[in-house]
């Protein structure tokens, strides 16, 4: 059994189907005899497997994608301090009033189809159930753990112009992550809420007051 003692956010573009992570993994003082066990990622609406349920009501999805085997498969192969028999990816998902998560881990035949595997559909050819199995994952209150954040605390670059390019180098520091909104994750937006307000108000001064 092993304890999750510290999640580790780094830069990341992520959308419905896939994320883009840097080549680096992380590095610091802090994760120095800790060992890797995975990542962790939310999970897009579930499939409706109960006809009396509403079209608005989402549950769980009950396997494993191929763009997680995929890319489960390529951070093995590329990380050489990852053990395929321990790593696991855990999904989260957000279902009415509650939020679920599945623990999986990529089996060999997985791995072999993953690491090889360049179709990016929902669906690619060879793709079958047997590629992962589900883990035991136990919550508790009894460990306390930690955040790290990279250290100029951006993790979500979706709003960033120029994206996030795989070769990007960064630091970590212990800290809680900023929401996915958060203004440090889209100064581009708040760039142009200031120079509409500021337009607005020119406006309003060239305006003749006909009152006065």
């Amino acid at each position: 059994m092993k304890e999750i003692r510290c999640i580790v956010l780094v830069p990341q573009v992520g959308n419905r189907m896939s994320v883009t992570l840097p080549h680096q993994m992380p590095q610091h003082e802090y994760l120095r005899h800790l060992e890797p066990l995975g990542w962790i990622h939310t999970q897009p609406s579930g499939k409706f497997l109960n006809p009396y349920l509403s079209p608005n009501h989402k549950i769980e999805s009950l396997r494993l994608s191929p763009s997680d085997v995929t890319m489960h498969s390529k951070l093995l192969q590329q990380n050489q301090n990852w053990d395929g028999e321990k790593n696991i990816i855990v999904t989260v998902s957000f279902t009415p009033g509650s939020c679920s998560l599945t623990a999986y881990k990529v089996t060999q035949q997985g791995y072999e189809w993953g690491k090889n595997n360049k179709d990016t559909s929902p669906d690619p050819p060879g793709f079958n159930n047997n590629f992962y199995e589900k883990v035991q994952l136990f919550l508790t209150d009894r460990f306390m753990g930690f955040f790290m954040v990279p250290d100029n605390h951006v993790w979500n670059y979706n709003f960033i112009g120029l994206g996030l390019v795989p070769t990007t180098k960064y630091g970590l520091v212990l800290a809680n992550p900023k929401d996915f909104y958060n203004e440090i994750h889209r100064t581009s937006h708040f760039i142009k809420f200031r120079r509409t307000d500021e337009a607005e108000e020119t406006d309003v001064i060239d305006k003749e007051d006909l009152f006065e």
